[in-house]
């Protein structure tokens, strides 16, 4: 059997619901404003507040876990059809971290989809842990990893850059887009790995762990089961999670400056915001569950079925309407902080119009259509060129390796069973692939010798 897109009616509504709330966030919170040489505008110090307070690194940390969510949903599927996932995943992982490279490139630097690619590769050796030592893991990367590398960076200097700071603030402001090309390449952060990629991957792939493990545990179905859970979850949020926030937001403001004694205040920042993040889905979900709140939140549902799509989308949106390297609206440094929140939110409204005329007539985005289809195909092919392999050898093989190959054959799946480690699993296999293709090569010969002989 062959894994093909899932269809709407198996799809989990309240989740893609979620996704597309989280959609929304990641616009505001990516939204590019002018800050110090912005307009300024009366609400300009209560949306930032507000916007360090409820959104920044929230909603990207919910889409991060979505991704957790999701890699459980393909491995269960690949389970259930007997297919080779390990193989169909890294192939659908390259293809992804593929497309983020030319998002980033070409569209946006501020691409977030290579670090999943490389934090779907990575959850491949590690998903047939336990849950407690999955959860272990997920808190060390996600909060522990995560803090360091982040006092690394602001005490310790370990975040030094080859290039003049000045070009960030060059970038939305030229007029040439081949300039803006150039200093994207320049200030790429897979370019600038050791500076910028670091604290992104912990805290990625933390977040991505947080995720598979809700799906693991039905987190995302809300049983009965998990309710005193969520409910100690949503506290937790409302109480660590808006006081991290709060502190974060006196951070970057410079109300609040970290010296040696101050050392433990990340640590509760990053825990906060990903307490945080885990509330809002627990509140979410529960609203989702009360027929009232499920059809305003249902409004979210299909931007959420094209979330890659509406992602890159929303990037198009920043090129087109704030940058000026596109000579088109060039709004970036002409609006306040209000008004460019304003902007994004109309957008957004729009991207849900046109996502409902999109799918009227299908049932993924374009660059879902693309991305997947091009992964099942090559897997596909990689499959079948495998079978030819194995039958061309089959056939030049005499009744004697015929007898080696099914002897080997079984003790192969009896191992095969066994095995659960995928690393020692992975290694067995391509020894065993080896010792069977090194058999039939003799018996070959020895069949080629005899037919010598009698001539």
């Amino acid at each position: 059997m062959e894994l093909k897109p899932i269809d709407t009616k198996s799809r989990i509504e309240a989740v893609d619901a979620l996704r597309g709330f989280a959609l929304l966030g990641i616009l505001i919170a990516n939204i590019p404003f002018a800050g110090e040489s912005i307009i300024a505008g009366k609400l300009d110090s209560v949306m930032t507040f507000l916007w360090h307070l409820l959104i920044d690194k929230k909603f990207i940390s919910i889409f991060s876990m979505l991704f957790g969510f999701g890699f459980y949903i393909q491995m269960k599927r690949a389970e259930e059809k007997n297919v080779n996932f390990i193989k169909y995943y890294t192939i659908r992982m390259l293809l992804l971290f593929a497309i983020g490279t030319l998002h980033a490139f070409i569209i946006w630097n501020g691409d977030i989809i290579r670090a999943y690619a490389f934090g779907g590769i990575a959850l491949l050796f590690i998903r047939k842990w336990s849950v407690k030592r999955l959860l272990i893991t997920a808190l060390l990367f996600s909060i522990f990893l995560t803090t360091i590398v982040f006092i690394g960076n602001s005490e310790f200097g370990w975040r030094v850059y080859n290039y003049d700071y000045a070009l960030a603030n060059e970038l939305p402001i030229t007029t040439s887009y081949f300039r803006y090309f150039t200093i994207n390449a320049i200030m790429d952060p897979w370019v600038n790995f050791l500076q910028d990629m670091p604290i992104t991957l912990v805290f990625t792939f933390g977040n991505i762990l947080i995720g598979f493990i809700m799906a693991k545990v039905d987190f995302f179905l809300l049983p009965e089961k998990l309710n005193k859970l969520t409910t100690f979850l949503i506290i937790q949020g409302i109480t660590i999670g808006f006081a991290g926030s709060y502190i974060y937001n006196k951070i970057i403001s410079g109300e609040i400056e970290l010296d040696q004694s101050l050392m433990w205040v990340p640590f509760v920042v990053v825990a906060g915001m990903i307490s945080q993040s885990i509330m809002y889905i627990s509140v979410f979900l529960r609203l989702y569950k009360r027929n009232v709140f499920k059809k305003v939140l249902l409004f979210f549902t299909l931007v959420g079925r094209t979330s890659m799509s509406n992602y890159i989308f929303q990037s198009v949106f920043y090129l087109f309407v704030f940058f000026h390297c596109t000579m088109t609206l060039q709004l970036f440094g002409k609006l306040t902080i209000a008004e460019t929140f304003l902007i994004g939110v109309l957008f957004y409204l729009l991207q849900s119009g046109l996502t409902y005329l999109w799918l009227k007539n299908r049932n993924q985005g374009p660059l879902e259509k693309i991305w997947k289809g091009l992964s099942y195909r090559m897997a596909k092919s990689k499959q079948n060129s495998e079978f030819k392999i194995v039958r061309k050898n089959n056939c030049i093989s005499n009744s004697s390796s015929t007898t080696i190959n099914n002897t080997l054959s079984k003790n192969y799946n009896k191992v095969k069973q066994n095995i659960k480690n995928t690393r020692t699993y992975l290694s067995f296999k391509i020894s065993s692939t080896f010792y069977s293709w090194t058999i039939s090569q003799i018996q070959y010969l020895k069949f080629v010798t005899e037919k010598i002989h009698k001539k």
